[in-house]
């Protein structure tokens, strides 16, 4: 599906592609309401916050909620990990005097290594959340793409747009809230992803 970030995202068949700039009114014209055009009669506009849409459907709480679990167990972890850091590293403070200095190196070394590789390891756990969420958007949106052309077209209208692209507008024009319900109501929660958020 085509991003929300382009000012026209979607015009329901039988009326041509519509820019902003081809679609100014040829007098009186309310943001909010109808476009008038040269070419034909005035197309009616609502808009859409696409953040919203995927946070507050069911999808997308299902999504954030397996990040915020995954998310709590990666704390957990972390925490765990730097207190055994933090033991070895008093260890080796302890050892210091007591071993020859080539001996003290090569732990000093090993625990660099071992701390380096925990870092490493858990930075890439971290990506794993921004990676599944965005795969989720993709599949949540390339999944909606009809309930949105259903929904602008119940709404009697032929153009939707972002809700940031707005600069004035009327709380009529929002059809968010219209296509959440659509949507819960099409596909649900999205059922189980193709790829799980799973941290090793």
């Amino acid at each position: 599906m085509v991003g929300f970030r382009a000012f026209v995202v979607i015009v329901v068949a039988g009326f041509c592609p519509v820019t902003m700039s081809s679609a100014q009114p040829q007098t009186g014209f309310s943001l909010g309401e109808t476009v008038g055009t040269t070419n034909g009669p005035g197309l009616v506009l609502r808009s859409i916050d696409e953040e919203r849409l995927f946070r507050e459907s069911q999808f997308g709480q299902r999504v954030l909620g397996a990040i915020d679990a995954a998310s709590r167990a990666l704390e957990d972890e972390n925490a765990a990990l730097l207190a055994e850091l933090t033991d070895r590293e008093e260890e080796l403070t302890e050892l210091r005097d007591t071993l020859d200095a080539e001996e003290f190196r090569a732990q000093a070394e090993a625990f660099d290594q071992r701390a380096e590789m925990i870092r490493q390891g858990q930075a890439q756990k971290l990506a794993r959340f921004s990676q599944f969420e965005e795969s989720e958007r993709r599949r949540f949106f390339a999944q909606t793409e009809d309930v949105l052309r259903q929904v602008l077209e119940e709404q009697g209208a032929q153009i939707l747009i972002a809700s940031g692209a707005v600069i004035v507008g009327v709380p009529e024009m929002d059809m968010t809230d219209a296509t959440i319900a659509a949507i819960d109501a099409a596909i649900g929660d999205g059922g189980a992803p193709p790829f799980p958020l799973t941290l090793p």
